[in-house]
Parts: structure tokens; C-alpha cells; sequence
């Protein structure tokens, strides 16, 4: 009997490590995932499983509909994390210059490959970055941005428009009795749509510098990266939604605040966010660890002085923050037009999603038949969703 008894239970045990595991059902691990688990947070609602073509850190890859979908942790690299095929001959800076120039160019190996592939850019027509640079156009652009530098999480655009879902609350929890029913809450999640808005660079240059400058297209790719970066960071922070522009944390509904903070003469207001966050369940770890601000409030806050006119030092649970200065935020908001805001929170939970259809194009207007002017412009496709309203705060009403 006793015998019989410890094979059963031995059997059981076996099953049950077995659909722990996930091996009964067909299904990859991941899906046993502790909810605990911080691999579990960021991840949106289809099924997760490594990178197909490498091991690349702080990537996952989703399953819907249209395809696969990279999400990337900040500092990750999207264009180690997608299918390896050939590697290109020639780098990116190389073949948008050849693209750009034609018969112009005097690098003639990239001139020859991007005749190869097929991507030679012809009169006034634009030309699709080719796949293998897709990758290293969204990374040089998010390399630029400071929302990038604050953790913000990046994800791939397979379709014009992506569906997703955000947490609008945290889910009730309660102790039950046998036989009782659990209280019902506020709805956990919602859906939030995910809509590719064009934004263009325009850029001008002479035929003579373009043909004469060996890094000419190292040149040509940083300084639109810049511009896309530096505006895809404002509407990030403060888009306003209207006039095909994306929504961006400020202006979305559920986001903390601390209002009418004037000019700073403490700490105080960011010890206050911290504090908000800390009530909104952000880790203490996060809340501490970012705070996006213009240049004007930067310099306010490090030029603060104690008693004795030496530098105010900061309390403890702002040691380790960075002040992010970016002119993407500007001074001239509120009723007085002298306003500015800084953000904190955890920008992990702030998604840029990306449509990885970027295009150049050459334009050959009336400048160049009068001054020999080459104009080029880059288009890319992006949007903004926040995941967790709650998990940021603004601090408002920053007048110097």
C-alpha cells in the first residue's frame, strides 16, 4: 500500500514539474513566467520567444499577425537582433552618399554596390533605406535622443497600425473566504493603437562640398538623425496629439503632477516626484533614476547654494539621479508664456514605435539650376504609447 502510495505521488510530482516547465503543453517556458517576474512588465499580450537570429541582450520578439515585432530595451541594438543575412559591403554613411550623389560620388565601390542592389536614387525619386540598413537607421536615431538615454523602450512597426494594450490601473487585490466572491475593480487594461506619423528632415548642401568631403555621408547621416531625434524626443515628452503629431507623456490622461513649482530654491519639487511615484508603486530604484528638463531649469537647480554660498548638496534619494537637459522641452509654456516642466519616471514604460520603412530622397530643385544647391530629405514613421500612465509625474510651472 505504502509502496503504491509513493509511486502515485512520485507520478504526480513528475506531471506537475512537467507542466510547470511547460513541457505538456507545447508551449516555450516563457510562458510560465513567474508574475513576479520583471521579464513578464514590458511585454505586450502575444507570446514571447528569443531572438531568431541571436542572442542579442535586452530584445524580445513578439508574434502577431503581421510578423515579428522587436521590442528593445534601451542601449540595445536593433540591428543585432534582426535575421542576419549577407552583410552589406559598404556601411550605411557610405551607400546614403553614393545613393544621394550618383555618378556624382567619388566612392566608387559604394557607387558600384548601390548600383548592385539596386537602390541608386534616379531624378526626384525617393529610395527605401534597403533592409539591412533599417536597423542602423532606427539605432542612429535613437542613439541621439534623450528619451533613449532615459530608458525608453523601443518597438518594430509591421503595419501602418499596431494594436497594443496599456495598464490603466493596478488591479484590485483582497483576501477571501471560502465560498466568496472577489471584488471586482476598474478595468486593467486598454487597448491603445499604435499609428505610423510621417515625419521628414530636409537637408541642403553644395555639389562641391557633397563630391569633395570624404565623410560626406557620415555627415549627411548624423545631422538628419539629429533633427528627427530632436523632435521624435518632443513630442515624446509633450506632443500634443493634433496636427498629425503623437501623443507624448505630458498630454496623456493618468500622468502625475506637481504644479505651480515657480523657481526653484530646494530639492523639494523633485523629492515630490519621487514621492508621487513611490504612491504610484514605482520602485524606489526607477523613481530616483531620471529627470528630462530644459537647459534653463538644469542650470537653475546647479546653481542652487546653501546658506553659506557653497553648491546645495542634494538629499540622499537624489544622488543618483541624472538631470537629462534637453531643448526639446522649452520655456515658454504656461498663461505667463515663461513656464517650462521637467518629467521623471520610469521611462521604460514610454514605447516608440517605429514603422521601418525610413526613405532618402535627392531633390534637384530650382537651387540647384541656380546655385548648384543639392537638397535632401529623410522620412521616417514612428509613434508613442504610454504603457503605465501612472509611472510618470510632471513637474509644472518651472519659471526659471
Amino acid at each position: 500500500m505504502s509502496h503504491d502510495f509513493d509511486k502515485n505521488l512520485g507520478m504526480i510530482h513528475q506531471s506537475l514539474g512537467e507542466y510547470l516547465s511547460g513541457k505538456d503543453d507545447n508551449q516555450p517556458m516563457g510562458r510560465f513566467v513567474h508574475p513576479g517576474a520583471k521579464a513578464s512588465q514590458h511585454s505586450f499580450s502575444s507570446s514571447v520567444k528569443s531572438a531568431p537570429s541571436s542572442n542579442a541582450p535586452g530584445v524580445k520578439v513578439h508574434h502577431g499577425a503581421h510578423g515579428e515585432v522587436y521590442e528593445l530595451q534601451a542601449g540595445a541594438k536593433l540591428v543585432d537582433a534582426l535575421p542576419s543575412k549577407d552583410k552589406p559591403e559598404v556601411p550605411l554613411d557610405r551607400w546614403l552618399a553614393a545613393t544621394m550623389l550618383g555618378d556624382r560620388c567619388e566612392d566608387k565601390a559604394a557607387l558600384e554596390f548601390s548600383r548592385e542592389a539596386k537602390s541608386r536614387s534616379g531624378g526626384a525619386t525617393g529610395v527605401l533605406l534597403p533592409q539591412a540598413f533599417q536597423g542602423e537607421w532606427i539605432d542612429n536615431l535613437r542613439s541621439f535622443m534623450v528619451l533613449e538615454a532615459a530608458g525608453m523602450t523601443t518597438a518594430t512597426m509591421t503595419d501602418r497600425t499596431v494594436t497594443s494594450s496599456r495598464v490603466v490601473s493596478d488591479p484590485p487585490v483582497a483576501w477571501r473566504a471560502e465560498s466568496t466572491a472577489l471584488a471586482a475593480g476598474d478595468p486593467t487594461f486598454e487597448l491603445r493603437n499604435l499609428v505610423a506619423r510621417t515625419l521628414g528632415v530636409r537637408v541642403q548642401s553644395t555639389v562641391e562640398l557633397a563630391q569633395d568631403s570624404p565623410d560626406f555621408g557620415s555627415q549627411l547621416l548624423n545631422v538628419m538623425g539629429k533633427a528627427l531625434a530632436h523632435e521624435i524626443d518632443r513630442v515624446g515628452l509633450i506632443g500634443t496629439g493634433v496636427a498629425n503629431q503623437p501623443t507624448g507623456i505630458v498630454k496623456t490622461s493618468g500622468i502625475n503632477s506637481v504644479s505651480a513649482i515657480g523657481t526653484p530654491s530646494s530639492f523639494s519639487p523633485l523629492v515630490n516626484g519621487v514621492q508621487k511615484l513611490l504612491e504610484n508603486n514605482v520602485p524606489l530604484e526607477i523613481a530616483e533614476r531620471n529627470a528630462i528638463m530644459s537647459p534653463r531649469t538644469w542650470g537653475s537647480l546647479e546653481n542652487l547654494t546653501a546658506t553659506d554660498n557653497q553648491p546645495l548638496m542634494r538629499p540622499n534619494s537624489l544622488d543618483r539621479m541624472a538631470f537629462r537637459p534637453t531643448n526639446s522641452i522649452p520655456n515658454d509654456l504656461g498663461t505667463g508664456t515663461d513656464e517650462s516642466l521637467a518629467i521623471m519616471g520610469d521611462f521604460r514604460e514610454l514605447v516608440l514605435g517605429v514603422r521601418m520603412e525610413a526613405t532618402v530622397e535627392a531633390l534637384r530643385l530650382q537651387s540647384y539650376a541656380d546655385n548648384l544647391l543639392l537638397e535632401f530629405v529623410g522620412l521616417t514613421r514612428v509613434d508613442f504609447m504610454v504603457r503605465r500612465p501612472a509611472s510618470f509625474v510632471v513637474l509644472e510651472g518651472i519659471t526659471a
